[in-house]
């Protein structure tokens, strides 16, 4: 009996002890920066599943041990720790979730603490583009990662061209592999790509989805993608869910858009009055136009180009528990581009889920459907482009008949070709619109799964599935007397579909030791195939405009399909360790096999090393610590490839595509008069290999006074050899040409951030500065002049795309006529392209962007400036519409400053309807620089007190513009907006490309 009641009044004496050791703590907790009260905020008692959210108020209760540790999080938040020491009242302010050196950064299959990356990489978090909504991930990118440049697309839904550290190629793509969510996506088109502007499945990804964009630049940080990572990479991670209540949120955007400039072409009586002149001299002939007086005027410009209309609708949720937690998205794009007949519609749904099973065990899966459709118009080297033939057209033709005799039936499309009786294109563009149809649709669903399982402290095993199935249906039509179309009009329908799984398998090991050894280990293998089928049929002569698909025509003309794919497998290994967090070691080896490459060449390997010193770390700075947050160095040396082998546009092996280009095929066909038979069609090459690319890196990051002022510099030197180029055989050898690994070029250069918080106050100014510089040289490619483009060439020792033909020395002031420079520098009025030499460099000397952030109370402004400067461009099109009536086309007001009589002083030769100054040459040849302001955003968020009553945790309106202003002296539309030509040598052309969208935006975000 005594011994029960010992043990009775033990327990209550424990009870008893336990109860009094529990304490009720309660606070608010708020916006650091704005000071708002945060409804839905999550407190978790550590190590427990006890918690509880705080209300309308911010406001919160719940009961702990003295000792315990509270648990604050928030969406968008900093996650905060509170030690409870006995403390009734705990008031927390979160901070936005802005990257930190404690924080985690992601990198090649895994994540870093930022303190400890010590390869090169840049990037953007969601929380950069919570007041500044992303229009797309690549725009994202713009002017705010050093060392990346881009030419935008100017299109809706059009793809970009991206180059991270200069061009590593002169056959092979230069486009960075982009990897999203760990599943790496390639470099590809799809669909029609014939007379139209290039479309990419990468248009498929919601900015409004995207929680971290990496940019990984270096060896150290891209070689774990070893064979397809020369060019960089780019990794998307998508929003995943966090432990807390359901936080809910929509955006939407709505406004217009049109385009940024437009040329300066003449009026219907000042081309009548200048052409008759060019034909006066051309052919003596007077007034052959007709009297300017009389002369029709039409601003196609103005039929063409307009004010589009675009909104955008997001709506997403996000929560979960300590054990399931998921991201929910759903979103709607409308845009109508600036050109009519230009649209694109954009559905996407996705959902990301992260269960844990116990202790040990996670599963997540990611999931994404998408929808594009688009109304897409001709490119700008196809005269029948919209905004191509708006300058090239005459101004005094009409769009309508008047009833004359001249112009036809009055109200009817006037089809005829003018009183010009040297016109070659009778292109009415207001009727070409009307009956064509260019439809495309992207369809893409895609899935990741992977799970998760801890073996051992520290060790976890990884497996990971990815499946990604792309189909894209184009539907095209040029109507019934239409340029393109014909008499009796032409219809095609063409299919394509892809289907890319990956499979990944990992084990990660990371350990701490004795409180001075940190030990990171990765070693994976990962297997990726990709098949890609299309299919086509074209048929002629439809009965109506109105019944176009292919089963009306009433030939079928053609057709065709093919099919190819390509697979790589890859083992893969990561050693990371760090000494008393100062010295900093990172290894990496990953082993590539591709089908794309000879026999002999299957496989190969890309090491990289790097080293970290963390010098603020050290004793001998110890008196310094409160300057200096970091103070890093950083060093890398590495190998990696380029797979991506492109084919020349001129060989015809266009069913194979760049999947097979090592071997020796055999292909069927109409190869005897009708017969049935095959033939050898392409030499094989069992050496053939990956182009290599070693960089070596050295860079240092500086943070002070708590990284209120952060600095990174980088330099580095980037040599490629064995590059990919397709040399052209004689046809007497039976095959027209021959892929090897020949030539050598290298990259190099500077790039550099500045971070600061000038002031950090109840007024906020922030900024974001940076800039780098690239110098590209072709070191071998065996004497070889390689062309792409018009003029742009490959020579060895320049570098890549010089432009190489005659240069321009002015107009003869005797007679008007054109003149240019010999070999030896003496002027002749005599053209030809033995006099061709180096007339221009289209690389910029340096790139960067900067970005200013005022916030006042809930306002807050934001001012983003993006630059190129030192960069030549080759305008194309000036050939034909600033050629001095040279050419019957329209002309640029520019041109009236001709010749016009002896002793005439101008750059404009006389007006003569011949060759004379039109030709290729240093004429068209203008400095790119520019600077634009890329984007201006007003904000307001609604004070605490408004949105409490409202029961939301946060709304906010604003108002965006975007390419507002630009500053340049390049005459052309769009100094940013040029043409890539053959892949990576035809770069900083313009051929009528349509310049870059102005928008004004207006746009409300929610929270609740």
């Amino acid at each position: 009996m005594k011994k029960h009641l010992f043990l009775l009044g033990a327990l209550l004496f424990m009870a008893g002890s336990l109860f009094a050791q529990q304490l009720r703590v309660t606070g608010t907790v708020t916006d650091a920066n704005t000071g708002a009260t945060l409804p839905g905020a999550t407190i978790m008692v550590k190590g427990t599943t006890q918690g509880t959210i705080t209300d309308i108020d911010g406001k919160y209760e719940i009961t702990t041990s003295e000792d315990g540790v509270l648990v604050f999080s928030y969406i968008g938040m900093q996650t905060r720790e509170e030690n409870v020491n006995s403390r009734a009242i705990i008031n927390v302010a979160l901070s936005s979730d802005i990257v930190g050196l404690e924080e985690f950064v992601v990198v090649a299959y895994g994540t870093q603490q930022k303190r400890n990356v010590i390869g090169s990489l840049s990037g953007v978090s969601s929380s950069d583009f919570e007041d500044i909504p992303m229009v797309s991930f690549e725009t994202a990118l713009q002017g705010r990662a050093p060392g990346l440049s881009m030419s935008s697309g100017s299109r809706a839904g059009e793809a970009s061209t991206i180059r991270i550290r200069g061009t590593s190629s002169i056959s092979a793509s230069s486009q960075p592999l982009y990897v999203i969510d760990g599943v790496p996506q390639g470099d590809y088109i799809m669909g029609y790509t014939g007379n139209n502007s290039q479309m990419t499945p990468l248009s498929t990804v919601d900015p409004n989805d995207i929680e971290s964009i990496q940019v990984l630049k270096d060896a150290a940080a891209a070689a774990l993608y070893g064979s397809r990572a020369s060019n960089g990479v780019i990794l998307i991670t998508t929003k995943r869910g966090k432990p807390g209540a359901t936080s809910i949120n929509f955006s939407t955007q709505f406004g217009t858009q049109e385009a940024t400039n437009t040329l300066d072409v003449m009026s219907g009586a000042e081309y009548t009055e200048f052409m008759n002149e060019a034909y006066l001299y051309a052919f003596g002939e007077e007034n052959l136009l007709g009297d300017p007086a009389n002369a029709v005027n039409t601003r196609w410009i103005d039929e063409v180009f307009r004010t589009g209309m675009m909104q955008d609708y997001s709506l997403s949720a996000r929560g979960g528990n300590e054990s399931t937690s998921f991201y929910a998205g759903l979103s709607l794009k409308d845009e109508e581009g600036y050109t009519v007949g230009n649209d694109f519609n954009r559905i996407n749904a996705r959902l990301n889920l992260d269960q844990k099973v116990g202790e040990r065990l996670k599963f997540g899966a990611n999931m994404n459907f998408s929808r594009v459709f688009t109304n897409r118009k001709s490119n700008n080297n196809s005269v029948s482009s919209g905004s191509t033939s708006s300058y090239l057209n005459y101004p005094n033709i009409p769009i309508y008949g008047d009833g004359s005799e001249m112009y036809g039936e009055e109200g009817a499309f006037y089809r005829g070709r003018g009183v010009n009786p040297y016109n070659n294109i009778a292109y009415n563009l207001i009727h070409e619109n009307q009956n064509t149809i260019h439809e495309a649709i992207l369809t893409r669903p895609n899935i990741n799964v992977n799970g998760t399982l801890n073996l051992i402290e520290g060790l976890d095993f990884r497996s990971e599935a990815g499946l990604d199935y792309v189909t894209m249906s184009d539907f095209v039509f040029w109507g019934i007397g239409s340029g393109d179309g014909g008499p009796g009009g032409v219809g095609q329908a063409i299919k394509s579909e892809r289907l890319n799984y990956i499979f990944t398998n990992t084990l990660n090991y990371n350990k701490s030791f004795r409180e001075r050894h940190d030990l990171g280990i990765l070693v994976g293998h990962s297997f990726q195939e990709t098949e890609q089928t299309a299919s086509n049929v074209t048929g002629s002569d439809f009965p109506d405009n109105r019944l176009n698909t292919v089963n009306n025509a009433a030939n079928i003309t053609n057709g065709g399909s093919s099919s190819t794919g390509f697979a790589v497998e890859s083992y893969f290994s990561r050693l990371t360790y760090a000494l008393d967090n100062r010295y900093l070691l990172e290894l990496s080896l990953r082993r590539d096999g591709s089908s794309r490459f000879g026999a002999n060449n299957r496989y190969a390997n890309f090491p990289a090393a790097a080293f970290g010193w963390v010098i603020n770390e050290e004793a001998f700075m110890s008196g310094l610590q409160d300057l200096f947050s970091i103070l890093k160095l950083r060093t890398s040396y590495g190998l990696t490839g380029n797979s991506e082998i492109l084919t020349n546009p001129d060989d015809r092996r266009t069913a194979v595509g760049n999947n097979f280009v090592a071997l020796g095929l055999y292909g069927g066909g109409n190869d005897y008069a009708g017969i049935p038979g095959i033939a050898h069609n392409q030499l094989e090459n069992p050496n053939l290999r990956w182009e290599q690319t070693s960089q070596f890196n050295i860079g240092i990051d500086i943070g002070l006074f708590d990284e209120r002022i952060y600095f990174v510099a980088d330099y580095y030197i980037k040599k490629t050899t064995d590059l990919l180029l397709t040399r052209l055989l004689p046809a007497t050898s039976g095959f027209f040409s021959y892929t090897e690994n020949v030539g050598e070029l290298e990259n190099q250069g500077v790039e550099f951030s500045l971070s600061t918080r000038n002031i950090d106050r109840a007024f906020k100014w922030n900024t974001n500065f940076n800039i780098s510089a690239n110098r590209n040289l072709i070191t071998n490619i065996d004497g070889q002049i390689i062309a792409g483009g018009r003029i742009s060439r490959a020579i060895e020792g320049q570098p890549i795309g010089v432009f190489f033909a005659p240069k321009y020395a002015g107009v003869d002031p005797a007679n008007g006529d054109a003149l240019f420079y010999d070999l030896e520098g003496n002027k002749t009025n005599v053209y030809s392209m033995n006099n061709a030499q180096i007339i221009g460099d289209p690389n910029p000397d340096f790139v960067g962007g900067l970005t200013n952030t005022f916030m006042y109370r809930g306002f807050d402004l934001s001012v983003f400036m993006q630059f190129a400067y030192g960069f030549d461009i080759y305008r194309d099109e000036a050939r034909f519409v600033a050629a001095n009536g040279s050419s019957i086309y329209n002309q640029e007001r520019s041109q009236l400053d001709r010749w016009q009589k002896p002793g005439d002083i101008t750059d404009v030769p006389q007006a003569r309807l011949a060759p004379n100054g039109n030709q290729n040459s240093s004429r068209y040849i203008e400095d790119g620089s520019y600077m634009r302001v890329k984007n201006i955003t007003l904000g307001y968020n609604l004070p605490a007190v408004v949105i409490n009553r409202m029961q939301m945790k946060n709304a906010r309106v604003f108002v965006m513009a975007n390419n507002w202003f630009t500053f340049t002296k390049f005459s052309g539309m769009d100094p940013e907006v040029t043409s890539q030509g053959t892949v990576n040598i035809g770069q900083g052309t313009t051929f009528f490309q349509a310049p870059t969208a102005k928008a004004l935006i207006f746009g409300v975000n929610i929270g609740i």
